[in-house]
């Protein structure tokens, strides 16, 4: 820890002489998050979600350099503690962010290892991440690129490399793509997602499976006293395991959204029907029988995805503010699940900080 806060000093020391400007900040987040999933069928001890709590801290300090207002370079050190947890009196991880940013009032690329608060990650539904997976998967290894337009528009793209080929990991990959186009009321848009799951040295077998998954949407957003979002969608998947035969799986799911808000409050209901869209879940087995498992290393997402029932209901009530110029927000959320077998329930709580500013300008300062 100490040489990275030195490393950190070290680099805004030998830019200040270079930069426009240097740039100090940390963000913080603290995540609670009780999940009672034991009445639910789908949970499978050490494979999956169980009821249980995550609680934890996030702290990442940050030192940028910005030039010619648009170019950006961040080093910062992205710091876990898992409350409770005995594995370290300290942090229960620590791990490096460095990245480079260009960004324009319409333009914004980022190339190296970067936190996923600056792609639009509210906008992928828990289809593909779950609650737990934005908090713990926060660093993203890889490029990031957005076009911003009016009306809050955009489209982007993210490669995320997840694993390199190894004794220890998997080779695997994301490639997300994501956009939004607002009217006046109505808006449309698409996100999608290709994970590459390849193999990894000296495993039994070097298996590659290929994940992929489409969420087209349509919606309508109004005011009548309280905010209205109406959406319909879908949840369109294409899958194979190269290892156990070439043929693509392509369960599908509808979507149907309804939000109504106002003060910070909403009332959030999303209905999906149909497969489940997690075929490959428990994996195959290998011809001595040895179960070869994927589990959540393949599929990130609720697990309530997998259901067999054709029909998943998630009933949401949660309060949502900022304060102080945004610079602290809140979270609150109570959520009832409903899988076709029983109701799982889930309590969160979020409260972030998110602090930035410039030291040094050297146009104020006269040569």
């Amino acid at each position: 820890m100490k040489k990275l806060l030195l490393l950190l000093a070290l680099s805004g020391c030998v830019a200040a002489g270079h930069a426009q400007e240097i740039l100090l900040g940390t963000d913080f987040k603290m995540y609670f998050d009780n999940k009672e999933f034991g009445s639910n069928e789908f949970a499978v001890p050490g494979l999956d979600i169980e009821s249980g709590t995550d609680f934890a801290a996030r702290l990442t300090p940050r030192v940028g350099i910005r030039w010619d207002e648009k170019n950006t370079l961040v080093i910062a050190a992205d710091m876990i503690k898992n409350f409770g947890t005995q594995e370290s009196a300290y942090l229960s991880e620590i791990k490096p962010v460095f990245y480079y940013q260009f960004q324009t009032p319409k333009v914004t690329a980022a190339a190296g290892i970067f936190t996923r608060d600056m792609m639009h990650d509210d906008d992928y539904s828990t289809a593909f991440f779950s609650e737990s997976e934005r908090f713990f998967h926060n660093r993203m290894n890889g490029v990031l690129a957005q076009y911003n337009g009016k009306r809050n528009s955009y489209v982007e793209f993210v490669c995320d490399w997840e694993g390199m080929y190894s004794t220890l990991s998997r080779e695997k990959f994301r490639i997300l793509l994501a956009g939004r186009h607002y009217l006046d009321t109505f808006y449309y848009g698409f996100n999608y997602s290709m994970f590459h799951y390849a193999g990894q040295q000296g495993a039994p077998i070097e298996n590659v499976v290929d994940l992929q998954l489409l969420n087209p949407c349509v919606g309508v957003r109004f005011n009548a006293f309280f905010d209205f979002d109406i959406k319909l969608g879908a949840l369109l998947t294409a899958q194979r395991d190269r290892s156990f035969g070439h043929s693509w799986e392509k369960p599908c799911m509808g979507e149907f959204a309804f939000r109504i808000s106002r003060w910070g409050l909403s009332l959030d209901e999303r209905l999906y029907v149909g497969d489940n869209i997690h075929p490959f879940f428990y994996g195959h087995e290998l011809e001595d029988g040895t179960p070869l498992p994927y589990g959540r290393e393949l599929y990130p997402a609720e697990s309530f995805f997998r259901t067999d029932q054709k029909v998943y209901s998630r009933t949401a009530l949660s309060y949502r503010r900022s304060f102080f110029n945004d610079t602290v927000s809140v979270r609150a959320e109570f959520a009832a699940h409903h899988d076709g077998t029983a109701l799982g329930t889930q309590q969160m709580l979020v409260v972030g900080v998110k602090l930035l500013k410039t030291v040094y300008n050297s146009k104020n300062h006269k040569k």
